[in-house]
């Protein structure tokens, strides 16, 4: 009989408080505290206006990444890597390069397969 104790398979689980972690409570908070500042200090726009842009620009990147926790996907991983890309210089020198390394394969010459009529045997494919 194998004793198992739950305890252990949650050691390596992130802290959660409640039902999100520690840096999606952080994103609520941005997201509700850069709503406030735009809504009471930043939009032109008439009161219903910028309540509801308010609510839907702070909101969505804390939707997409409540949607995407799932997922073995990570949007911070992903512009990480935009970034790079973008940053890494692409000057390539004119010409048609540098003579490639290592080994050079030839193709074997084929060899001619004769088969006898009378031994009754058939090719499967050429050879």
């Amino acid at each position: 009989m194998t004793v198992r104790h739950p305890t252990y398979k949650h050691l390596e689980g992130r802290l959660r408080l409640g039902a999100f972690t520690l840096g999606q409570w952080a994103q609520i908070t941005a997201a509700g505290t850069a709503a406030a500042v735009f809504g009471a200090y930043l939009s032109p726009l008439p009161t219903r206006v910028t309540i509801f842009v308010a609510i839907l620009a702070a909101g969505l990147p804390v939707a997409v990444s409540y949607g995407a926790m799932g997922l073995e996907f990570s949007i911070g991983q992903l512009l990480a890597a935009a970034w790079r890309y973008w940053r890494m210089p692409r000057r390539y020198p004119p010409g048609a390069g540098s003579a490639a390394t290592g080994y050079r394969l030839l193709p074997q010459p084929r060899e001619a397969v004769h088969v006898d009529p009378a031994e009754g045997r058939e090719l499967l494919w050429d050879a």
